[in-house]
Order: C-alpha cells, then structure tokens, then sequence
C-alpha cells in the first residue's frame, strides 16, 4: 500500500503538496488576459478590417480634376451604396485626403520587425496632384495653395497625355523642394491597397527611373521633388539614423513610423505613429544626441502630459460661440435627465400611496 501511494507522488503538477482548497496548479499555466492600450486595440481593429474591407477608387479618380461640384457629387453619391468601414471613410475631393498619424504612445512589442521610420524635415503638409498639364498643391483641409508645371506625370502641357499622379510630400519654403513621404497614384494607378514596403520602393523606382529629371530645378520643373528614404525599426538602426547627418539639408522635425501592412488610408490612423527626436529615450528606450535633447521644450514632462496639455490648449483656444453650444447641449441633456428622475418618482410615489 505505502508503494502504491509512492507511486502517486509522481504525478503531481507542483513541487509542493496539492491543496484541494487552493487553486488548481493548471490555472496558473493559462496566459494572462492582454488588456492592451486603447490605440494597441484600434491598430488591431484597424489591421483585421484592411483585411475584410475593400473598396474601388474607380469613380474617385476619374473626377480627379473635375472641377464642377454636380460631377464631384455624383461621384460621391453613386459610392456611397457601398458598405465601407470607418477606417476606409472616403475624402470629400481632396478634403482629409492625407494619411495622417497619431502620437505612438504604445510600442508594440514586434516594433523592430514590423515598422519603418521616416525622418520627416520641417515644412508643411502637401497633396501634389499632377494632371491635365498642371501640378497643384493642396493643404490638409484640401485647400489648393499652389498651381505650377512639374516634370511628374501630367504635370505640364508636354505630359499632359501621360495620366496623373497623387504624392504625399512636405512643403520647405526654405530649399523650395517636396520631400516626397509616400505615393498614392502613379500614371492613373492607384497603389493605396498596397502594402507600406511596396508603396516606399515603388515610389524610389518611379522617381529614379522614369523621371529622374524632378530632383532637378528647370523651366519645366521649378520645384525640387525628393525621395525621403526609410529605415528599420531595430534599435541599433534608429540610433543610426538619429546621431548621423540628416537626408536633407533643413532641420528634422519628427520621426514617422509607418506599420509595414498598412494601407494608404484617409485621416489619421493609429498604424502610423510620429515622434519627436527627443522623446526617444523616454519611448523608445534610444539615446539621442544632446543638440537634440536640448530641443525639448522648457515645460515638457513626459509624452501623456504633452499630449493632454496640447488638449487642453486647443479646447482654450475654442471660439466662445462653440464653447456655449457646447455648453447649453450638456445643460439641455442635464435638464432632461432631471425631469425623466423626477417623473420616475411621481409615478413611484403616487403607486405607492
């Protein structure tokens, strides 16, 4: 019998003696619950609609120098029978055209292999659309801020047969040069299905090989347009890229990291991120150089507390009209909430007599 009980000690699943009345030992071998952040969620919700949700620029692209607004709403109409998701919410013409990125506030843990940084120099934000013999700039909000001939495909009166083209760039007034961040459409197709890696060597290919004339000032090209070039998220990398002599010749302003399965999609979205240089060693865990760490700002603290100061500052700097609509709207939902209680209570009231 003692044998026999010897035997049974064998299989037991921890080193000390089980206790019935204590958890089984099996539990502890489960994975924890990943609760993860609200932008890690959103990347993921992001990542599984790219693949579920599709959608046709078709009738998007062929208006793209319409200038009437009956052709711009009608295109718009017969698009929106189609069931598209939030993270594939179509522009009004060129209005929130751009992809735009959210401050990387959750690293995820497959960072090194799954992310390309960008360095981004200063300047301003610009959609290029070359087509029908012009090269117009547009804003974010999708106001035209310049018009002038470019060497891209339909550019200028010589080209004007060659399709079009759609470029993410930043605008430096100080070299007069776009810095060219991603491509969007190239001689009527459009890649913003595509994959990160293929837009970034689709686009160096496309300006290196088939018009490598608009790295060059001309008559016909009287803007520079310049390939950024990207770079792996290891951490050996990006302490390279941060400590050596900058693409180009302007300051840096920040960093973008693009998610390498992210499609081009329209507004920000949360697979890509953007940081400035000095808040590497507190993100990214990255030593900069101190010419850069002097660049933080006097009252900044930590990322979260920048973030919430530059909210707090932009509901400050609200027109006062919007703040009182803002206000009466709570007032008329408190008042409501108010009178549907105290009629509950009438009616509790007077039941109960």
């Amino acid at each position: 019998m003692e044998d026999l009980l010897f035997s049974f000690n064998a299989v037991e699943v921890t080193n000390h003696p089980n206790n019935p009345h204590a958890e089984h030992p099996h539990f502890s071998l489960y994975k924890a619950k990943n609760t993860g952040s609200s932008q890690h969620e959103r990347r993921k919700r992001v990542l599984e609609a790219r693949k579920e949700a599709r959608y046709d620029l078709l009738m998007h692209l062929r208006s793209i120098e319409e200038e009437s607004a009956e052709s711009s709403d009608s295109s718009v109409d017969n698009m929106e029978c189609e069931q598209i998701r939030k993270c594939y919410s179509r522009p009004r013409k060129y209005r929130n055209f751009l992809m735009l990125s959210e401050w990387l506030v959750d690293v995820p843990d497959d960072f090194a292999t799954t992310y390309f940084a960008l360095p981004c120099p200063v300047g301003k934000r610009s959609l290029i659309v070359s087509a029908r013999g012009r090269t117009r700039a547009y804003s974010k909000s999708g106001v035209m801020v310049s018009q002038f001939p470019s060497l891209l495909p339909g550019g200028n009166r010589h080209t004007c047969s060659k399709g079009y083209a759609l470029l993410d760039c930043i605008w430096s007034e100080v070299n007069k040069t776009y810095y060219v961040l991603d491509l969007i459409v190239w001689v009527n197709q459009s890649i913003m299905e595509c994959e990160t890696l293929f837009r970034f060597e689709w686009l160096k290919s496309r300006i290196l090989e088939e018009t490598p004339e608009v790295l060059e000032v001309s008559r016909l090209n009287p803007y520079r347009f310049e390939c950024i070039p990207f770079y792996d998220c290891t951490p050996e990398t990006l302490a390279r890229m941060i400590s050596e002599p900058l693409p180009f010749t302007v300051p840096l302003d920040g960093i973008l990291f693009y998610h390498k399965e992210s499609h081009y999609t329209h507004g920000p979205t949360p697979l890509i991120g953007w940081l400035k240089a000095y808040m590497f060693p507190e993100i990214l865990g990255i030593a900069v150089p101190e010419h850069l760490l002097s660049e933080r700002p006097a009252k900044y603290i930590n990322l979260p507390a920048h973030i919430q100061y530059g909210k707090d500052k932009k509901e400050k700097g609200k027109p006062r009209s919007e703040k009182m609509e803002v206000m009466c709207a709570e007032n008329n939902r408190k008042n409501k909430e108010s009178l549907i209680t105290d009629t509950i209570e009438t009616q509790m009231e007077s039941s109960a007599t």
